[in-house]
């Protein structure tokens, strides 16, 4: 099973955080897929299914509160994946509004390897055995 890599589309417009969080993602053994508008999430959403995805709320094109409700309501491959909605603020209606469109849980930026990690374990479940 630890031959198995974890599967994820991570979802950012900032390009530092995303070249962060290859680093981070893939010493918790993950093979990342880097994006960092809306449309190309919804794109790389409908053609690839992932064990989870990391999704910036505030992106310049389409919103990622957007791209999570139209995974959740299309019903495609990445339907049933966890989705951790991130962004700067923690403010809780920005919370609200992501568990209402479909997140799995909430991040505050930047993403580090400690909450990575929990965050694996526990979406992922096959994560458990590596």
């Amino acid at each position: 099973m630890a031959d198995k890599k974890i599967s994820v589309l991570f979802v950012e417009d900032n390009k530092l955080a995303r070249k962060m969080a290859r680093i981070i993602l893939e010493q918790l053994n993950c093979m990342v897929d880097l994006v960092e508008t809306g449309r190309m999430a919804i794109e790389y959403a409908n053609k690839s299914n992932y064990d989870i995805i990391f999704m910036d709320i505030g992106l310049p094109d389409v919103d990622g509160l957007t791209v999570i409700e139209y995974i959740r309501n299309t019903k495609g491959k990445n339907h049933y994946s966890p989705i951790i909605a991130l962004t700067a603020h923690s403010d809780q209606e920005y919370v609200n509004q992501s568990y209402e469109v479909g997140a799995n849980d909430y991040l505050v930026k930047p993403l580090d390897g400690q909450v990575g990690k929990k965050i694996l374990e526990k979406y992922v479940p096959f994560c458990l055995s590596m």
